[in-house]
């Protein structure tokens, strides 16, 4: 029997300092969360909102939604969807599309993750029959997949456990050589307009991260939106310094974009847990999804000094070793060629 809520109402306006994440991840893509765990890691920390954000897909929504109810916490139905525009592929955070949807307004958002599915799923077949024909058998293959829809993360991981290769980078670089492909996006301006027709929000992942997947500009953010109505950034992100986190919020305030946060959580400790953002620092976004939130008093308005997990100023700055589904997004932007997608 799952906990009780103890006594929280969870349909109550949400106080400026209670704790949020809106970008976490399960199992359902490239994490290990399940969907109990995650939920008895976010009652443990007195969280009252978060959003489950798989990569491509929203399998894991209704579970954790079902779990976390029962706890007194709020879910918002999310994807990390993966894009493309101007010859980059950009991850796109969409908030508030229920995956149950089957109504007229949801069926065009429904139609991307489903061509996105499709595509992921003949890439990884494609790229299984090229390691295996090329003398690389895999067959811890099916254990790694445990029944889930075969993707290409769990073909490269196969190949990684079974010797082949010695992390997710090479792997992906080998199916590469045979000919293969190991990731899938659809054009930024498509997504985000199928979004918009459901009723979803829109907002661009971790904008400032500075490995291969590419920090956004404000060049960037400015010719996006004069062609593509997105809603908002990520301006709160775990690795994010005190100066990231404000000059991303200059950028959204500036523009009257949204401001997100987000810990990019993929299991326990990969590469850190679910983060208690404060709700004020993302109160617009969360009044958007009808979560509104309290006034906030001065003490809650976010500044220089007030996250204590911020990342701090680099030289002193620790690479964070990054799970191995983020190392195949990573890769997947630096490997891949310039090309516009159909």
């Amino acid at each position: 029997m799952e906990p009780a809520t103890n006594g929280r109402d969870a349909s109550a306006a949400l106080r400026p300092a209670d704790a949020v994440d809106l970008h976490l991840h399960t199992l359902a893509s490239d994490g290990s969360w399940t969907p109990a765990a995650l939920v008895d890691h976010l009652a443990g920390g007195d969280f009252r909102v978060a959003a489950v954000c798989d990569h491509d897909n929203q399998r894991s929504v209704l579970e954790v939604t079902r779990r976390a109810a029962k706890r007194g916490i709020r879910i918002i139905p999310g994807v990390e969807v993966t894009t493309r525009w101007r010859e980059r592929q950009w991850h796109l955070l969409v908030y508030g599309v229920r995956p149950d949807r089957a109504d007229e307004a949801a069926a065009a958002f429904r139609g991307v993750l489903a061509e996105l599915d499709a595509l992921l799923l003949r890439t990884a077949e494609d790229a299984r029959q090229r390691l295996e024909a090329a003398g690389r058998p895999l067959p811890c293959l099916e254990e790694i997949a445990a029944g889930r829809p075969l993707w290409p993360f769990h073909v490269l991981t196969a190949a990684i456990r079974e010797g082949h290769v010695r992390d997710m980078k090479t792997s992906a670089e080998l199916v590469t050589e045979l000919g293969g492909g190991f990731t899938a996006d659809l054009p930024l301006e498509r997504v985000v307009e199928a979004a918009h027709q459901a009723g979803g929000l829109c907002v661009v992942a971790h904008p400032g991260r500075s490995d291969s997947v590419g920090v956004m500009t404000e060049s960037d953010l400015d010719a996006m939106l004069e062609g593509i109505p997105i809603d908002g950034i990520e301006a709160h992100y775990r690795s994010y310094t005190d100066e990231q986190t404000a000059h991303y919020r200059e950028m959204a305030t500036r523009r009257g974009v949204l401001i997100s946060c987000g810990s990019d959580s993929h299991a326990p400790k990969q590469p850190v847990d679910p983060r208690p953002w404060r709700a004020a620092w993302c109160s617009e976004l969360l009044s958007r999804l009808d979560m509104p939130v309290e006034a906030s008093p001065p003490e809650d308005v976010w500044a220089p000094g007030m996250d204590a997990l911020a990342a701090p100023p680099p030289p002193a700055e620790i690479a964070e070793v990054e799970p191995p589904g983020e190392q195949l997004r990573e890769a997947e932007a630096e490997m891949a060629t310039p090309r516009v997608s159909s």
